[in-house]
This record gives structure tokens, sequence and C-alpha cells, in this order.
């Protein structure tokens, strides 16, 4: 039986929240539980996420544009719409220990999803489901509600230096 979940927000302006997220659904997976991983923003094809989609109890969705975007448009919002409805379909039928939203921030930041809709689901979600929240600039009510939250801080960072992404380290 898994025990009560929470709800945990790994922010900030580092490196490193959807791979702790990833880790974090590894080792849930590695110990039979079920997980969602919902992907908003980013499209799928980082080795963290390909490795973790070869596990048979992971269900696997993504949402908007393939990478970042700079502006909010009708067709990015009715995707992360779609998304979040995806969510909540997920976080209400139990079938999932742990539900990950990655980058969800971004929605709740840019208004493609109603933070006061978002805070309710998250307080009166079931019991024993977990869910893990990615993104840069949680907003201050999802740092309240949630029970735990880590920040990635960029001290130093290679990208700033002209050095490129590697294959198998960055993505």
């Amino acid at each position: 039986m898994f025990a009560r979940g929470y709800v945990q927000v790994y922010t900030g302006d580092g490196k490193g929240k959807t791979t702790a997220a990833v880790g974090l659904s590894i080792r849930a997976l590695g110990a039979g539980l079920k997980v969602a991983f919902l992907q908003f923003f980013k499209d799928g094809t980082s080795s963290e996420v390909k490795i973790l989609k070869t596990f048979d109890n992971l269900y696997y969705q993504h949402f908007g544009a393939k990478g970042f975007v700079s502006e909010v448009t009708s067709d990015l919002k009715e995707i992360i719409q779609k998304g979040w409805e995806e969510a909540k379909r997920l976080v209400f039928s139990k079938e999932y220990n742990i539900i990950v939203l990655d980058e969800f921030t971004f929605a709740l930041n840019w208004g493609l999803v109603e933070e006061k809709e978002v805070l309710q689901v998250l307080r009166n979600k079931p019991e024993e489901v977990e869910i893990v929240i990615t993104g840069r600039d949680a907003p201050k009510s999802l740092v309240e509600v949630a029970f735990l939250v880590t920040e990635m801080k960029k001290i130093k960072h290679y990208f700033d230096q002209g050095l490129k992404e590697r294959i198998g380290i960055e993505r």
C-alpha cells in the first residue's frame, strides 16, 4: 500500500528540475508504483524521458509546443487546458500513485490554467496521490500549498560560457 501522497515543487532558475522529477519517478517505478508523467512545453525527446518511457507502469503525455515558447497563443492555451483536464482526471481516478506535472509553473504564471482551480485540486486531491510540479518561478500560493519545495539555483553554468549541450548529460 502506498503511503500518503504529498505535493512537491521543484523550482528555481537552475538546471535539474525535470531531472529530479524523473529520478523520483524512476525510484517509484522501480518500487512497483504507477507514475503519470505529463510534460508541458518540453517535447519528451530528452534522454531522461526516453528511459522513463521504457517502464510498463508509466503513463506519459506531452502538452504544448516542442520546447519553450515566448508568447501565448490561443492554440497553446487550448493544448495546455487539455493537459490540465487530463491531469485532473488522473488525480481523481486514483489510478496513479505519483503524477508529475513537468514545467507546469509556466502554465500557472502565464494564466493558461486558473491558479485558484489548481490550488483547489491540490488541496482536495485523494490522500494517496503524490503530485510533483516543476518549473521556474513557482507562484507563492503553490509554494504555500506544497509539502516540499526545492529550489534549484544557478550559480554557474557552462551555457553562459558559450559551451554546447551534450546528449546524455543535458538532454
